[in-house]
């Protein structure tokens, strides 16, 4: 328990360093992402001496994702006179500390394109505006229209704090080639848990020298997806009704756990699974994001043979290896655990609360979240179309040109189809997910053992919920 009470006391230490690295570039971050605003190009100059507004839009997707964004915000400014938008690409990374200092700085943009957790924690602390009015005015925004697991993360607290415009879930991938290779029926994926181990044992193919060339499979590939897979195992990370975590006691939690760990050798034990890696190697399979959208990609290379992955590789896969064969399927759970489809979270749209132009700002959202005049689906729809994301509104998920596609349908599928788990809406959902994938590291390096990991989770993030619910009670009026 010493040792427990230890990592929980390093993981608080770590916040506490947050906390200072949030606060040094207060100042310096918005200056360097926000330029003046009467600057920008030759458009921008001549809408503002036309006399429209000129906002500001910050994306949070990046490459060819934020160019198609970017297509369609032009498609809005050529549309009328009184709002012209800039957007920006700010990408995932930081974007709670960015949000976090440009609000503090009075700098925010007027539109921010968010994920749900970061949403939630946010909204909670009163960084963004309540959207009420607009979701009322515009019909295609009534909450029966959007999946239910959407609606429920951005309406909490007697609000409306953002528009949802993308949602993703995960499917098992794989390479066909390789299955052939390893003597595996290509067009027949792993139906269970336990096939997935066998077949992530046949496709690891180790070098005479005890290198790994390829790797089956690896659970935290492309990045830590621990809740996922508690969730699939049938564990619960978050108690609605009691409004804490209880991992600690979850059996199901702990056992998804154990299993990752099982794809690290112990080196106390002469029977590992042959599909486990020396943790000193899972770095060699970790990749940032510049090569998760290229060829480097360990999935498309062929350095790992099945993967965890989301809606968007219809679009990332044909652009950044056309050459791969591949298939798609429903992850495989433990056995007796009910058909589950994981819906993490949505890409939504808020305004700040020091916005300068929210009339502005909802002027652009009515019309990017409405149908066309001409009887077109909304920019919004097209949007998801673009990059191959699932829209969040049920009628616009099952447009011929998402379910048509026989790969994409597969992913759209699960959300209709089954039960649903996201993350939990709580002032703490993005402390909540960066804990979990801290103290599996701890797990699959061997520093603590799955119980342990448990116990951690629910102490500090409880801890945490306590604190900021503290904090939040002493602001309300």
């Amino acid at each position: 328990m010493r040792d427990i009470i230890k990592h929980i006391n390093d993981a608080i230490v770590v916040r506490d360093s947050l906390i200072y690295l949030i606060a040094i570039p207060a100042c310096i971050v918005p200056a360097l992402l926000l330029w003046p605003r009467t600057a920008g190009t030759g458009a921008e100059r001549r809408a503002a001496a036309q006399g429209r507004t000129v906002i500001v839009y910050w994306d949070r997707h990046s490459g060819h994702e934020h160019e198609s964004r970017r297509v369609l915000i032009e498609e809005f400014n050529e549309s009328q006179n009184e709002v012209h938008v800039r957007t920006l690409p700010i990408g995932y990374n930081a974007l709670m500390e960015k949000t976090l200092t440009s609000t503090a700085g009075g700098a925010p943009p007027d539109v921010l394109s968010v994920d749900g957790g970061i949403m939630a924690q946010l909204a909670a602390q009163g960084l963004f505006m309540p959207l009420d009015d607009l979701i009322a005015e515009v019909p295609i925004l009534n909450p029966d229209a959007f999946m239910p697991h959407i609606w429920d993360m951005v309406c909490f607290d007697g609000h409306v704090w953002a528009i949802p415009t993308t949602t993703d879930t995960y499917c098992l991938l794989w390479n066909k080639s390789a299955f052939r290779r390893a003597g595996l029926d290509p067009e027949r994926p792993p139906q269970t848990l336990k096939e997935l181990e066998e077949y992530a044992a046949k496709l690891t193919i180790r070098a005479p020298s005890g290198a790994i060339e390829q790797m089956g499979f690896l659970p935290w590939l492309p990045w830590d997806q621990s809740f996922m897979w508690g969730v699939l195992f049938g564990g619960q990370w978050y108690n609605e009704e009691t409004g804490l975590v209880e991992t600690g006691s979850d059996p199901a939690i702990i056992a998804s756990l154990a299993w990752q760990q099982s794809f690290t050798i112990d080196p106390s034990s002469d029977n590992n699974p042959p599909y486990a890696l020396p943790a000193e190697r899972i770095q060699s399979f970790t990749r940032g994001i510049g090569d998760y959208m290229s060829a480097n990609n360990p999935f498309y290379s062929g350095k790992v043979a099945m993967i965890s992955e989301g809606e968007w590789q219809v679009t990332f896969i044909p652009k950044y290896a056309p050459g791969l064969d591949w298939g798609v399927a429903p992850l495989p759970q433990p056995e007796g655990v009910p058909p589950i489809a994981f819906g993490p979270t949505c890409v939504a749209d808020v305004i700040p609360v020091t916005a300068r132009n929210p009339e502005a700002a909802k002027k652009f959202l009515r019309w990017f979240y409405s149908p066309r005049p001409d009887g077109r689906p909304s920019p919004a729809s097209d949007y998801n179309h673009a990059i191959h994301n699932i829209p969040p509104r049920t009628e616009e998920a099952l447009q011929d040109r998402f379910t048509a596609h026989p790969k994409f349908r597969v992913f759209v599928e699960q959300l209709l189809h089954r039960p649903v788990e996201a993350y939990p809406v709580t002032p703490c959902t993005q402390f909540l997910t960066d804990t979990i994938g801290r103290f599996r590291e701890w797990v699959v390096f061997r520093r603590m053992t799955p119980e342990e990991a448990a116990m951690a989770i629910e102490t500090l993030v409880n801890r945490e919920l306590e604190r900021t619910r503290a904090l939040l009670e002493r602001r309300r009026p």
